[in-house]
């Protein structure tokens, strides 16, 4: 992997020139952008630019960009060199930008089949974006689950005594075959319990009460 240093107005990398393989070659190269004075904090993209085209990468986290198909499509030399344009934006305005010749070495033809294109610059974000969602969130957890957070990452789980987010107090209860919250109520009236007591047992217990005062 080739570095590219990004300071001021400046593109530099360790090397005299920057040479990305040979032409028809693709899905291998990568860079990494080292951002310097003057690029902290912007949005970067690379416009990988040769004779028959141009290609916009976005830099993604940790500074890596992928080098697209086309860039190496052709054999460029120092006569007619290809040039990565990279460009900071912040807030939708572009504040530096710069560029770097690089080259793509020659050699004889050979047969292959046709590649997929490079994907464009919104579509490279929403990759980048549904990478990072699908590493954070797991897919959709199965009906009554809820997300919760553990030190082994996002996990999807059935609520119980101390998941999701909160506490099932007294006076609640969860049935984990059918995931169901209920009222813990009391089916008898007695001493020291403080569960709500069902209607049927005050029912029945109002009944007694009427039957002991039918014998006095």
């Amino acid at each position: 992997m080739q570095e590219i240093k990004l300071n001021g107005y400046c593109a530099q990398t360790d090397g005299p020139l920057l040479r990305l393989g040979t032409w028809g070659s693709y899905g291998i190269e990568q860079l990494k952008i080292l951002p310097g004075e003057g690029w902290e904090g912007l949005t970067i993209t690379a416009t990988f630019v040769t004779p028959q085209t141009s290609i916009r990468m976005v830099v993604g986290p940790g500074g890596l960009v992928q080098v697209p198909q086309e860039a190496t499509a052709q054999p460029l030399s120092q006569s007619d060199p290809g040039r990565i344009v990279f460009a900071g934006t912040a807030q939708g305005v572009q504040r530096i930008s710069t560029h770097l010749p690089f080259l793509v070495s020659d050699h004889a033809s050979a047969e292959g089949g046709t590649s997929t294109p490079t994907p464009g610059e919104w579509e490279q974000y929403v990759q980048q974006l549904t990478a990072v969602l699908n590493h954070e969130v797991p897919p959709e957890g199965l009906p009554g689950q809820v997300l919760t957070k553990t030190k082994d990452g996002n996990i999807w789980t059935f609520p119980s005594g101390g998941g999701g987010g909160y506490t099932i107090g007294a006076g609640l209860k969860l049935d984990p075959e059918s995931n169901i919250l209920s009222v813990d109520t009391a089916e008898i009236v007695e001493q020291d319990n403080t569960r709500p007591v069902t209607s049927a047992a005050v029912y029945t217990t109002v009944g007694n009460i009427d039957a002991l005062l039918a014998t006095i």
